[in-house]
């Protein structure tokens, strides 16, 4: 087997465990939500099945995979999962009830907090998924769009349209709720590989142009 064959036959398995260890997180996540939802009590035990646990369990898998791209796509999407229903983590400073104006402070501070980690792990995605380009992430307006809408879909329940708005005040019933959360959620996850995918792109454009630099430089 030639060194290109082995390279291919390397790739191919690295995006194999790739796709098996995203199953496994996805499943991990889904089952905290699941015991959310079925138990609908919202108490340390609810914190640790449907947050702590799927948080380092994920997280240590991708480390495993020493795949920081997949790690920061993971935990940038992994607060919009467990924002609102089944898991209310944006409530969790006043579980065991769930609150949405009263009281609003501490609701707000989750929301930034929750908000803001979307960004920075979204940022660092972007960051890990371009190094070594030499394209800035400010000139990258592709990528940054991308993100951009990844990030509104994820968090979708609060775009301050009448028919959005609707669906959030009817959360109550799950068949209200979830497939439109399921919609949105799955278009973010669509914009977030598409946003991974640009990134590289450029990327691999860089090298290209370097490669061909370099060997201009070595023919004069």
């Amino acid at each position: 087997m030639g060194a290109r064959a082995r390279r291919k036959d390397l790739i191919g398995r690295a995006a194999l465990y790739d796709i098996l260890a995203v199953a496994a997180v996805s499943t991990i996540v889904l089952v905290g939500m699941l015991y959310a939802e079925v138990v609908y009590v919202f108490d340390l035990t609810t914190l640790l099945v449907s947050v702590v646990i799927p948080l380092v369990a994920g997280t240590a898998i991708f480390v495993a995979r020493k795949n920081r791209i997949l790690l920061f796509a993971f935990l940038s999407l992994f607060w919009a999962l467990v924002d609102d229903r089944p898991v209310f983590f944006d409530s969790v400073l006043t579980w065991p009830e769930v609150t949405r104006f009263h009281p609003f402070l501490p609701r707000l501070f989750m929301n930034i907090v929750i908000h803001g980690l979307t960004v920075l792990f979204l940022y660092l995605m972007i960051r890990e998924s371009m190094k070594g380009s030499a394209v800035r992430l400010r000139n990258a307006s592709g990528v940054i769009f991308l993100a951009a809408v990844a990030f509104i879909l994820a968090y979708a329940q609060n775009i301050p349209l009448a028919a959005v708005q609707n669906v959030v005040e009817a959360g109550s019933n799950p068949a209200s709720w979830y497939p439109f959360d399921i919609a949105t959620k799955s278009a973010s996850v669509f914009f977030i590989c598409l946003t991974i995918w640009q990134a590289t792109r450029l990327n691999a454009t860089g090298d290209h142009a370097r490669s061909a630099a370099q060997s201009r430089s070595g023919n004069k």
